[in-house]
């Protein structure tokens, strides 16, 4: 008989890295393992690229099918369930399902008493200096260890493997030029990074290859927006997406509408990461490499929780784009 795990993560791509390494860890610790994950559409085709992860369900939208999807494990029994994402609709699944061992990880304080007697432990997020301790500490309960090994959770030689062309084989800088750019497209009570034109920022990246001698490469993604809009304009087209400029002996590649998948074998071949935090920091770190990570001093601590793990990691404060730009620079 399998030790059945199933855990929740029904959020985002850059929450599930970060479980990914508590997950890779229960496969690599409990051979006897099968594991399943409860996915969102934002991550469940992605999720199915793991290895270690067994089986992938995706949660349902409709309020009919989600009593199909109770019902259809109210009568099953677990050896594990573990509720990463902290959702409610999550939290049913666990009150009704069967379990050796049952976690929850939470933000809400009040869930701690409330539902004290249905889980094995709580996981408040005050109640920890970062999510790798949670992680380490769950590992602990189960008699488990957290080797290094586990912090690199994608897979390089399938990464690598991708059809998916970079035209030189330079050393380049990868710059991630989403919506967090952009001010209009983002949280509005985040302070403004947008560059006050195209031109300004294409002076920025000048400046980034002339300090280090690498290539630029810029990934996006799938909001269009006015920077965007120039490179499409002004580079040349040497791909279906790809575009280019030269600049001295180096060149800026764009590449337009990037899939994430194709974003991770970017990431992996680069040198350095500069990107607003999310999903991309994750990957990065999962592949060691260096990056500038951009926050927003208003959840700093938050921040540092999900990232105390990364290695070559550095912060760095959201700011008007002429301080941002030095501060980068600076860095390098």
């Amino acid at each position: 008989m399998k030790n059945k795990y199933i855990f929740f993560r029904t959020d985002r791509i850059g929450d599930f890295l970060l479980s990914a390494i508590l997950i890779k860890s229960v496969k690599r610790s409990d051979r006897n393992s099968f594991i399943t994950v409860v996915a969102s559409k934002k991550n469940y085709l992605y999720i199915k690229n793991f290895s270690f992860v067994d089986q992938v369900i995706l949660f349902p939208e409709s309020y009919f099918s989600k009593i199909i999807f109770y019902l259809r494990f109210m009568f099953k029994k677990f050896y594990l369930i573990a509720l990463l994402d902290g959702k409610k609709r999550s939290l049913y699944f666990s009150l009704i399902t069967r379990s050796k061992f049952k976690f929850l990880f939470t933000y809400k304080a009040f869930y701690k008493v409330l539902f004290k007697i249905f889980f094995t432990k709580i996981f408040y997020d005050n109640d920890s200096d970062s999510k790798l301790s949670e992680i380490k500490n769950l590992l602990n309960f189960l008699s488990f260890n957290l080797d290094k090994s586990d912090l690199n959770t994608i897979d390089r030689s399938c990464v690598l493997a991708r059809n998916f062309n970079i035209p030189s084989t330079n050393k380049y800088i990868l710059f991630h030029l989403d919506e967090k750019w952009v001010f209009y497209d983002y949280i509005h009570t985040y302070k403004s990074i947008e560059p006050e034109s195209e031109v300004i920022l294409i002076q920025f990246f000048e400046k980034l290859i002339l300090k280090t001698n690498n290539d630029l490469y810029i990934s996006t993604g799938n909001l269009m927006n006015k920077f965007i809009n120039f490179f499409k304009k002004n580079f040349i087209k040497i791909d279906q997406n790809i575009y280019e400029l030269q600049f001295k002996n180096n060149k800026i590649i764009f590449f337009d509408n990037t899939s994430f998948l194709q974003l991770e074998k970017l990431i992996l071949n680069s040198t350095l990461l500069i990107a607003c935090h999310g999903a991309p920091i994750h990957v990065a770190g999962s592949f060691n490499k260096k990056v500038i990570d951009i926050i927003d001093t208003s959840e700093e601590d938050f921040f540092n929780k999900w990232t105390s793990h990364l290695r070559g990691y550095i912060s760095i404060h959201r700011s008007p784009f002429n301080q941002l730009s030095s501060d980068i620079i600076k860095l390098l």
